[in-house]
């Protein structure tokens, strides 16, 4: 009897533990599109993101490297992805290459005409940064999306409901239309000095 009940406590254990254990090396694949970290469950992470995406250039050619760094508080796991400014599609555009570091991994390859980026442990970090190449196109602003989750860090004990999710940042202007703006602006003032 003792033996039985301490079965039944153990399989209760197993099977009510959170199932985000199984993605402490990166998100899942069914996560490129929504960008939700469905095994975590609802999100308890309140108040505004303390995290964002910063740029090594606010422009881009089409085909160029551009740094991306994630940073801000703490965090142990997350996806980025880069999408057209104005798309309803969802589809991820630009490449990130293959991670110098042992924190991350290339994620929804294949699917699009774009890839993603993702953790591959769930240590605790505080900033990240990836090399992303622009389409060889140019295709208008790009804004990437990005969910993180914190996970209860700086603790090493998990909180997998600890996360914000699909999280934008400033847009990455093409070079080629900011060019265009600045032109244009010239143009007008010049004709207003004249």
């Amino acid at each position: 009897m003792e033996n039985s009940r301490m079965l039944a406590t153990i399989l209760c254990a197993i099977l009510l533990t959170p199932e985000v254990a199984s993605f402490p090396t990166g998100a899942p694949l069914n996560a490129c599109m929504t960008l939700y970290p469905s095994s975590h469950g609802a999100s308890t992470a309140t108040g505004p993101s303390p995290y964002s995406l910063t740029f090594s250039s606010s422009t881009y050619r089409p085909g160029e490297t551009i740094e991306v760094t994630l940073s801000g508080a703490q965090f142990k796991g997350f996806l980025i992805v880069g999408r057209k400014q104005i798309d309803t599609t969802k589809s991820n555009v630009g490449h990130f290459q293959t991670p110098a570091t042992k924190d991350a991994k290339l994620l929804c390859t294949g699917l699009q005409e774009g890839n993603g980026v993702t953790h591959t442990n769930n240590t605790v970090k505080s900033s990240i940064t990836f090399d992303w190449k622009a389409p060889a196109a140019d295709i208008g602003d790009i804004v990437f999306h990005f969910t993180i989750v914190r996970g209860g860090a700086p603790s090493t004990q998990s909180d997998p409901s600890d996360y914000y999710m699909d999280l934008t940042s400033a847009p990455l202007k093409s070079a080629s239309k900011a060019t265009k703006t600045a032109h244009g602006f010239q143009a007008k003032l010049r004709m207003w000095l004249f």
